[in-house]
């Protein structure tokens, strides 16, 4: 009797997050990532391979839902890395590298985001300190997970530390995979506002080497005037360093503006509190506004929030402190600042529109329809763009306490 092959019902693709959970748990590799129209990755079943098993379906955050945490144990800190080196090459306070550090020191690994020679960006793992640069900075579009949840795995089991810092999603979906509890790892998101297609970043970078020659690298948030003016760099093959002001900065706007990120991120279902993490991290933007905080000096050079959610988070936080100095602060200021942390980005009407102008349209003519700030932004920008950093900075201090 012919044995009949259930195919698995995968994610609608509106509502994946393109987390790999599922391709990492099909043993018999039936699943692969590809892009779909919009350039986001997604799974796809080969039928041919599929044997009905369901592990994908059940290691789907989505498909099967966790449980969150509780929220009895949360703690938020206010950190920035003692290293200044370390601090101005981060996008924050250097909190991840600091956190990173302590997990290497004990034998353990790092997995995390890396720009690659075509300035696409997947996870990678990291074994040594001074790899750890490749995976700092914020990317902000999306990454691809790979095979890299299978080496985590392995590696717990095995006996190592593994700090794992992705999107809530990936999060989500590495918890999902794994399936039980670990001491050995640490589940590390950040407060995440969604995320565009490489394609569309592509196309970005594609446009800019037009003018500039190839672009090798590009960091969204470059501190020369201050971590809460950071302007977009980027580097060319002749490594100039060139700033990204006026319409140059068009990728940045539209990220603002919300309307290049994937479906999943306008009803984020990881988003919120309690988090499925053992720690969260973000900018702390507004520190000191409020709630009088001091360190005015430092607050300019970037402060990152940590949030924990358990005692294994709490203990890898006091462990870093070698690496790190730390004040503790209340998550109600955390989300006075940052309302991406407890909802989702609202979805712009041009949204439905976007990618596919996105494809059929010069990219001049696309960035005239989309990619333009209103006039409020338009004018801070400007001024960030082009006052002086030392009376940026001198304004910014006049609000802190």
């Amino acid at each position: 009797m012919e044995t009949i092959i259930k195919i698995p019902t995968l994610c609608d693709d509106n509502e994946c997050t393109g987390c790999s959970a599922c391709v990492n748990a099909c043993a018999k590799g039936a699943l692969t990532i590809i892009q779909n129209k919009e350039g986001f990755y997604r799974p796809q079943v080969n039928v041919d391979l599929c044997v009905s098993c369901g592990l994908c379906e059940r290691s789907c955050p989505i498909k099967t839902p966790l449980s969150r945490q509780s929220d009895s144990d949360v703690k938020v800190y206010a950190c920035w890395h003692k290293e200044d080196s370390v601090r101005m090459s981060s996008s924050s306070g250097g909190a991840f590298t600091a956190l990173s550090q302590s997990v290497l020191s004990s034998g353990g690994i790092i997995v995390g985001a890396a720009y690659d020679e075509d300035l696409s960006i997947e996870h990678i793992v990291v074994k040594d300190g001074k790899d750890l640069e490749k995976i700092r900075l914020s990317k902000y579009a999306q990454s691809n997970i790979g095979q890299s949840f299978r080496i985590i795995k392995e590696a717990i089991d095995s006996g190592h530390k593994v700090l794992f810092c992705g999107t809530p999603c990936q999060c989500a979906g590495l918890k999902s995979y794994i399936k039980k509890e670990s001491d050995n790892l640490f589940l590390v998101d950040f407060i995440c506002h969604g995320v565009p297609s490489i394609y569309f970043m592509k196309k970005y970078i594609n446009w800019l080497g037009n003018e500039y020659g190839k672009i090798i690298h590009i960091n969204f948030r470059d501190k020369q005037k201050g971590w809460y003016d950071n302007l977009r760099v980027v580097k060319d093959s002749n490594g100039n360093r060139i700033s990204l002001k006026g319409n140059k900065d068009a990728y940045w706007v539209g990220f603002n503006k919300n309307n290049c990120l994937q479906y999943s991120c306008y009803q984020c279902k990881f988003q919120g509190f309690p988090r499925f993490s053992d720690l969260t991290l973000s900018d702390f933007w507004g520190v000191g506004k409020r709630i009088p905080f001091g360190h005015k000096d430092d607050v300019s050079k970037g402060v990152s929030m940590i949030m924990t959610f358990n005692k294994k988070a709490e203990e890898l936080v006091k462990n870093a402190q070698k690496h790190m100095v730390c004040f503790e602060r209340t998550t109600n200021e955390v989300f006075e600042n940052n309302q991406s942390g407890i909802k989702s980005s609202s979805m712009p009407n041009e949204r439905l529109f976007f990618y596919e102008d996105l494809k059929n349209n010069s990219f001049e003519a696309f960035m005239g329809k989309y990619l333009q700030p209103s006039k409020k932004a338009y004018l801070v920008k400007f001024f960030r763009e082009y006052l002086p950093c030392g009376i940026v900075k001198y304004v910014r201090n006049l609000s802190q306490k």
